[in-house]
């Protein structure tokens, strides 16, 4: 039994892609080709067997005799029909997928192609391949092929301004054929697999007809290929809410559940419950705030000025509410988690980047570089305006009504007057990103969401398709709505960042790459963009009646508040525990139920 979501009964069809898709129930019916780990970049192999790169292309081997849970084999043929539904990560990058037989998958990348490690995270950010059954749902692939067929090839300059587009067309280019492609979209994910309404997948468990909005089940799929990975007769999910979610873990209503709690609180469920572990995990994620440069109420636009409001910032006294298992860090905002600087950052260019510490001294001293001035104990800009921010944040996001109001008191009492402005989620984005209402916008900051490798995080940074880039105002061309920002470098060189970012799954050369995003990652951090206040800590919580097959189960300490993984090998096995971090089905297939009870 465990915490999840549930998609609406009344409007479920097991469509993935559908209104209200498929919640938990989609994490243990679909695989991927390969599925990967956040957190530890780890791959494990699910629907394929192996791959290989040659030349332009990426080939996968499928496992032989895997059937779809209706019983129809899964073939080459279902891996390309999910890339013509489907537009995601990496058709912007291929010139078609090809099926030479039933078990193998050709990816054949555009020229110049991706380097080879970039290829397979391009692939594996997917990770439900096996979620759109040909047999079922093939007309719908065949007419998208056919209408993107005759959308134009992007041009050589749009290519050059970082345009991309599905398997190197531009639908955008032609209004009618774009037109078409999101009818037969929108007739897709209104086809259910079968009148039950029962999800149709490759993976170890299959939804049960009929679920309530509080609580659904599944049961084996009979067809599975992997029979040792279903070690559990039976899943059940049960919804629950940030109040529920603990009392129902001590009831053992649930047996596991994901996420951390305050120290009291989770003292408190370990000692009411002799039977629940705590497995805390570092969260490639941080907590902080976006500043946005274009701001009206203050000099944002200025790195001193930015630079000043992080050394203004006490960070273990906002830890110590927001993470308190976190660790404090000495950066600005780096566009990548902290704990993976030292992986992708030679140590030189490290020691050169600015460190912050808690110096009010320093901050005035960045203040009146810039023509500020502390008049009768409130700072006013070189027009002598007195500044006055605001932070934006949702107020539905709990751990920042907590954080956000400490900072603000920090930097009133230094003599920034500063106002937290708690807004619904409904608006929020449009506030922070679109109308910039907010002078500082609470936020996830250097996230991996995927892989950690900083393409992938500077890119969600920099990139106007996401919401950091908006909420910090960066420029950016209307036309192609691309970042145009220019940043300096170590040596006083200029660049434009974001070209070095689209061009770098490109760049063949390692040095190279490797350079520019050491170089954007100190620019980033010099430039104080925003302020990171510490990586997160998040958990997964497990029920030793229940489970087995734990990892760590010569570390279990007296009170089950387990030590953070310190090798490897147990960071996997601790985030396999997460199902956000590693999916239902790696984190089946290592568990068992307990036979000692």
């Amino acid at each position: 039994m465990r915490q999840g979501g549930l998609p609406d009964p009344a409007q479920f069809i097991a469509n993935q892609n559908s209104e209200v898709g498929t919640s938990t129930f989609g994490d243990f019916a679909f695989e991927g080709l390969i599925r990967y780990q956040r957190g530890t970049d780890d791959i494990a192999l699910q629907l394929a067997e192996s791959y290989e790169h040659v030349g332009n292309k990426t080939i996968f081997k499928l496992r032989p005799n895997i059937k779809w849970s209706d019983g129809e084999p899964f073939t080459s043929k279902d891996i390309w029909c999910f890339y013509q539904i489907c537009h995601n990560s990496p058709v912007n990058f291929l010139t078609s997928i090809e099926t030479p037989d039933d078990l193998t998958v050709e990816f054949v990348w555009a020229e110049p192609a991706p380097f080879d490690d970039l290829r397979i995270m391009l692939i594996a950010q997917e990770v439900h391949h096996g979620r759109i059954p040909y047999h079922i749902y093939g007309e719908f692939a065949e007419k998208r092929y056919e209408l993107l067929q005759k959308a134009p090839l992007l041009t050589e300059e749009q290519k050059a301004q970082g345009i991309r587009g599905p398997f190197g067309r531009y639908p955008a280019g032609d209004p009618k054929i774009a037109e078409e492609l999101d009818k037969v979209w929108k007739e897709y994910i209104k086809t259910p697999p079968n009148e039950d309404h029962i999800i149709v997948g490759t993976g170890p468990y299959i939804n049960d007809p009929g679920h309530t909005i509080n609580e659904g089940s599944m049961s084996k799929n009979p067809y599975y290929w992997n029979p040792d990975g279903q070690k559990f007769d039976k899943i059940i999910i049960r919804s629950t809410t940030d109040a529920t979610k603990s009392p129902m873990m001590e009831a053992e209503e649930i047996h596991n559940m994901d996420g951390t709690m305050p120290k009291d609180l989770t003292e408190s469920l370990l000692k009411a419950n002799k039977n629940i572990v705590y497995y805390p995990m570092r969260d490639p994620a941080s907590h902080g705030l976006y500043f946005n440069i274009g701001s009206k109420n203050a000099p944002m636009d200025k790195k001193e000025f930015r630079q000043a409001l992080i050394y203004v910032a006490d960070k273990e006294a906002l830890r110590d509410i927001g993470s308190y298992q976190s660790d404090v860090h000495s950066w600005s905002s780096l566009g990548l988690p902290p704990s993976m600087l030292e992986t992708y950052v030679d140590k030189d260019v490290i020691d050169r980047m600015r460190k912050y510490s808690h110096d009010e001294a320093k901050a005035a001293e960045l203040l009146e570089s810039i023509g500020c001035k502390k008049i009768n104990g409130k700072w006013h800009d070189a027009n002598g305006k007195q500044i006055k921010l605001t932070i934006g944040l949702d107020k539905g996001w709990y751990v920042a009504t907590l954080v956000c109001p400490i900072y603000a008191n920090q930097l009133t009492k230094f003599g920034i007057d500063t106002e937290v402005i708690a807004v619904d989620g409904s608006v929020y984005g449009q506030q922070s990103e679109v109308e910039h209402v907010f002078d500082m916008s609470w936020e996830w900051i250097d996230v991996a969401w995927s892989f950690s490798h900083p393409y992938f995080t500077l890119n969600n940074f920099y990139s106007r398709g996401g919401g950091p880039a908006k909420k910090m105002n960066f420029p950016f061309d209307e036309k192609t709505n691309r970042t145009t920002l220019k940043l300096e470098d170590w040596d006083g060189n200029t660049f434009d960042v974001w070209q070095w970012i689209s061009n770098m799954p490109n760049e063949m050369d390692d040095e190279v790459r490797k350079d520019q995003w050491e170089r954007i990652i100190w620019a980033t951090n010099e430039n104080a963009f925003a302020i990171n206040f510490y990586e997160n800590v998040t958990g997964a919580w497990e029920n030793l009646k229940y489970t087995d097959n734990l990892p760590m189960k010569d570390k279990i300490p007296e009170n089950r508040w387990m030590p953070f993984p310190e090798t490897l090998e147990e960071r996997i096995a601790v985030h396999d525990l997460n199902w956000g971090f590693s999916g239902g089905v790696r984190k089946m297939s290592r568990l068992a139920p307990t036979t000692e009870k």
